[in-house]
């Protein structure tokens, strides 16, 4: 499965989004720094909901985790083609 296919299966950034980073590794550390705020905000929501509403902590719980493999897998993006075959 390629970065694109993986990306697009986090369901975290649009389709526009995911050709640009894969098009442009320029654009990565800007789209790992939304991730990390993304990743923060759910976190946050987590936290406030958990003994309000489990569900919605969970839904905010399973968004943060979503944002958390975004920003890793963009990391490996911007390494190189060889990252794979090295965290493998």
């Amino acid at each position: 499965m390629g970065y694109s296919a993986e990306l697009e299966r986090l369901v975290t950034l649009s389709r526009r989004q995911i050709e640009m980073v894969c098009a442009d590794e320029t654009q990565i550390p800007g789209f790992i720094e939304l991730c990390r705020e993304n990743f923060d905000e759910h976190l946050a929501e987590y936290d406030d909901w958990l003994d309000e509403d489990e569900d919605q902590a969970n839904l905010h719980w399973q968004e943060a985790v979503a944002w958390r493999t975004t920003a890793a897998l963009l990391t490996t993006m911007s390494q190189g083609p060889d990252a794979r075959r090295r965290s493998a």
